[in-house]
């Protein structure tokens, strides 16, 4: 099993979240669907093409990093006036790369173009639709505001009208009640003065009473004295 970190790209942070979600080499990476390394934190449809990419090579190649050329080797001069002899340089021939390691490479070079374009499409589907989300969200929004303040507004003009009418009837009521306050007190006071000029007769009579008699008694005592 080749480390996880080997492979290009992947650090310590991605390297944990690969390995949280059961990923702990490059062949476990290579041989994961793409739809569940979307799902890792911080990866994209894009990245998790070129992540697969590069893991099914490496696998395919067994883990194995590209040769190095080695250092070339310095010829001692041998001591005297001779000439130093002249080696020809090895040739390195260069590695065999096996036809199944291509064969697979151009797979995932094809499988990873394809991934990235369908990627692509899918996020500008995605972007689409969530713009026109957001759009009928706020459309709907706008709507029920528009809604809420014609609510509003029906319900204030109903309470205006009725605080008129009730100040409408107030008014009424207190005139009425200023004008039957005025007539009972202007029936009162026909009362009081009847009752003062009945009053005033019957004192009158009764001293009219008093006088009669009076000078009835006092003829009775001339009557007497004669």
């Amino acid at each position: 099993m080749t480390p996880i970190l080997k492979l290009p790209g992947v650090g310590p942070a991605l390297a944990k979240a690969l390995q949280d979600h059961g990923v702990r080499s490059v062949e476990d990476l290579a041989a994961k669907p793409e739809a569940e390394l979307a799902q890792v934190p911080g990866l994209g449809v894009s990245r998790v093409a070129r992540l697969k990419s590069a893991a099914t090579e490496l696998a395919g190649s067994g883990g194995a990093t590209p040769a190095t050329q080695p250092a070339a080797r310095r010829t001692a001069k041998p001591a005297g006036k001779a000439a130093p002899a002249v080696r020809k340089p090895r040739q390195v021939s260069p590695a065999k790369t096996k036809p199944a390691t291509i064969e697979a490479a151009k797979g995932a070079a094809t499988r990873a173009a394809e991934a990235v374009k369908s990627g692509a499409d899918t996020v500008d589907a995605q972007s689409r639709e969530g713009v026109d989300r957001a759009v009928a969200a706020a459309e709907a929004a706008r709507l029920a505001a528009e809604e809420k303040a014609a609510k509003a507004e029906a319900k204030a003009e109903k309470a205006a009208k009725k605080a008129k009418a009730l100040m409408a009837e107030f008014a009424a009521a207190k005139e009425k009640a200023k004008s039957k306050a005025k007539k009972e007190k202007g029936k009162a006071k026909s009362e009081i003065t009847k009752e003062k000029a009945k009053a005033k007769k019957i004192l009158s009579e009764k001293s009219g009473d008093k006088k009669k008699k009076k000078d009835k008694d006092k003829g009775k005592k001339k009557k007497k004295d004669k």
